[in-house]
């Protein structure tokens, strides 16, 4: 069994051919805490057995659902500041290909995707700039060749860290707490880790509604980083699943309009709809 897992999301890391254009068309990577907390790291575990574990099996059905869905959004929120640092929307249409909105912020530099299906536009230097199938960089995602943020590895387990882990039953559907052996997380992710320093500390909080879908997640610790300690605590929260009709170009200030890879103005991209997926 391939298990991938993520630490919060950092786009830069996730998608490495847009992080290459982004390298490229500016010089400048989106780097904070969560660029580190947000590593995808997978392991083999064919032969591992975690029904020991209390919320494992609830956790990865969730996960599967997640990957399942043709649409939602998703909301991160840095808990310490308030801050949302990460938004994304996104939907299939009939033909299983993907469209999505994408914000980040790593609290100085703002970030933003859009991919109505056949155009992929990022912002960057005051203006968009779009890609379209042909060009250099150019990627496209459907229900097969999935974008990282839609797949799985967006609710994080490794259940081979795990110390202790409890389940309680709400009036919504239940909640899952976990908590970690930071040494073995800290040993495994130093190369993730490195902006965050050291962890002390680290639980996830998974509320699962009564389908088993994950609704939020929650990872909260601490970390020391250069003698300083600080505490880490980031809400993600999964809203609309199988609920959105378009995803819409996100609103800018400032921004001067489309400049194609071939220095050619785009007055306007085209709004992506999907096809009518009944609510789960």
């Amino acid at each position: 069994m391939q298990v991938t897992r993520c630490i919060f999301i950092s786009r830069c890391k996730l998608l490495k051919s847009q992080r290459s254009i982004l390298l490229k068309k500016t010089r400048k990577i989106i780097a904070a805490v969560i660029a580190a907390m947000t590593a995808v790291t997978s392991i083999t575990a064919c032969s591992a057995d975690y029904s020991h574990i209390d919320g494992y099996s609830d956790v990865e059905n969730a996960r599967k659902l997640y990957a399942s869905l043709y649409s939602a959004e998703l909301t991160v929120t840095d808990k310490g500041t308030g801050t949302v640092t990460q938004e994304l929307t996104f939907c299939y249409d009939q033909n299983d290909t993907l469209s999505y909105s994408y914000f980040g912020t790593d609290g100085n530099t703002k970030y933003y995707e859009y991919h109505n299906g056949s155009e992929y536009n990022y912002y960057s230097d005051g203006e968009w700039h779009t890609l379209v199938s042909g060009d250099q960089n150019y990627v496209s995602y459907n229900r097969t060749n999935k974008m990282s943020m839609t797949d799985e590895g967006m609710i994080f387990i490794k259940p081979d860290c795990v110390t202790g882990s409890e389940v309680k039953e709400t009036a919504d559907g239940k909640t899952v707490t976990m908590q970690y052996d930071v040494s073995k997380l800290n040993d495994s992710m130093s190369a993730q880790l490195g902006l965050v320093g050291d962890l002390d500390s680290f639980s996830v909080v998974y509320n699962l509604d009564r389908d088993g879908y994950c609704t939020s997640m929650e990872q909260i610790g601490y970390a020391t980083k250069d003698g300083a300690q600080g505490k880490v605590d980031y809400l993600m929260t999964i809203t609309h699943m199988n609920d959105v009709a378009a995803v819409e170009k996100p609103e800018v200030d400032g921004s001067s309009g489309n400049k194609s890879e071939n220095n050619t103005d785009n007055s306007s991209v085209a709004e992506s709809t999907s096809s009518d997926n009944s609510n789960r």
